[in-house]
């Protein structure tokens, strides 16, 4: 049966010719000798009408209002000639099956009520003494036609929408795949970023000052690249575990924690090291923040920090204040340097901490300070803002 159906699928052409045929063949007795009821109907013609019923089945599945119409067309004529029914009036009911599959419900409709309509002359015709009865008859098994017809379109029709969903539910997952692949990257570039920028300008600021004490104080000159080599550690373990997410065979545990609020000490002392002068402030209730509410403000305090190393200028000095507040975090970044309008590499570092703190409902704002240098000021939310929540500005 299977076969069958996958042969129908490559060929339709061949199977409904076979169909025809086996209509054709099956007025075989009429064309032969008539039926006792088909009396008054010479065998030419009876081998016509058969003939003419059959053929157009051919063309079934290509062309199904136009085969139904040349069919009952067939049988209207039929009707007007004297005698009774023949074995290729199946073709009536198959035709109509075959609208009822392919064609738009309205054309379903119409077609039916014109079958109907022909039946039902021919049952008045055939039968005049028992016409209800016929009536009902050739109705049942058209009805059945379309009926069947019906069904299989439906079937047809659900099994379409099943794989239209199922193509659509698979391009939604490559997409969502793909976009938490894009994510991904962006995260990391962001957070390698923040890591090989800050700790490269720290070095640089260290390696500068041990170059130029090296001849007057070279204890100082030591000192200085000690620290050039604790901050390449630092960074080097940094992107070690920042990699290392990415790796699917090796156990986070090897890799120390992302950085966070209580790693701001460390983060200003080395800032001091380089050569700029920094105070931290605390401001409010000290309290436990989401950890990547933490890494936020952590990569944010580095980048402005990194930013003021790079173009605040020769005897600069800058203060980060920390305010804790109900619903978030509040960063001032304050510097006195040269201040003005933000260079390509600080605008490119402005819009990474405008991406992390939109992550957390927050707001980045940056400008030219109101005593001159330059401000950057950044509010972290550890829950939604309500309609009377101060915002940042």
């Amino acid at each position: 049966m299977s076969r069958v159906k996958a042969l129908t699928r490559r060929r339709p052409w061949a199977a409904d010719t076979v169909l025809a045929l086996a209509v054709a063949v099956s007025g075989l007795p009429s064309m032969v000798g008539p039926h006792p009821a088909q009396a008054g109907v010479s065998p030419w013609q009876l081998r016509l009408l058969q003939l003419a019923l059959a053929a157009p089945l051919v063309w079934r599945r290509r062309a199904p209002t136009a085969v139904l119409a040349a069919v009952a067309a067939v049988a209207a004529v039929q009707w007007t000639l004297p005698g009774g029914w023949l074995q290729g009036d199946i073709a009536v009911p198959i035709a109509l099956y075959t609208v009822a599959v392919h064609r738009p419900r309205a054309s379903v409709a119409a077609s039916c009520g014109i079958v109907m309509a022909v039946a039902a002359l021919a049952a008045v015709r055939w039968k005049p003494g028992d016409w209800p009865a016929a009536v009902l008859l050739l109705w049942a098994v058209n009805a059945g036609a379309v009926a069947l017809g019906g069904a299989v379109r439906f079937r047809r029709e659900y099994l379409a929408a099943l794989i239209d969903r199922t193509v659509r539910l698979e391009i939604e997952r490559d997409q969502g795949a793909r976009l938490a692949a894009a994510a991904e990257r962006t995260r990391i570039a962001r957070e390698m970023h923040d890591i090989i920028a800050h700790n490269l300008s720290v070095m640089i600021g260290l390696a500068d000052g041990a170059r130029y004490a090296v001849a007057k104080s070279p204890g100082h000159a030591e000192e200085a690249m000690e620290k050039v080599s604790v901050t390449g550690r630092q960074a080097l373990g940094e992107l070690r575990h920042l990699l290392g997410l990415l790796r699917q065979d090796g156990p986070a545990e090897e890799f120390s924690p992302q950085p966070g609020l209580d790693d701001l000490g460390d983060l200003v002392e080395r800032v001091r090291n380089a050569g700029l002068p920094v105070g931290l402030r605390t401001e409010g209730d000290v309290r436990e923040l989401p950890a990547g509410v933490q890494l936020a403000a952590y990569r944010i305090v580095q980048e402005a920090l990194t930013n003021t190393i790079k173009h605040a200028g020769p005897g600069a000095t800058a203060v980060v204040r920390l305010r804790y507040g109900p619903d978030g975090v509040e960063i001032d970044v304050t510097d006195t340097g040269r201040g003005g309008a933000p260079s390509a590499d600080r605008g490119r570092g402005i819009h990474g901490m405008v991406e992390r703190a939109g992550i957390y409902n927050g707001t980045v704002e940056s400008g030219r300070g109101a005593d001159g240098g330059w401000r950057v000021r950044t509010r972290l939310r550890t829950r939604p803002a309500g309609p009377d929540a101060p915002t940042g500005g």
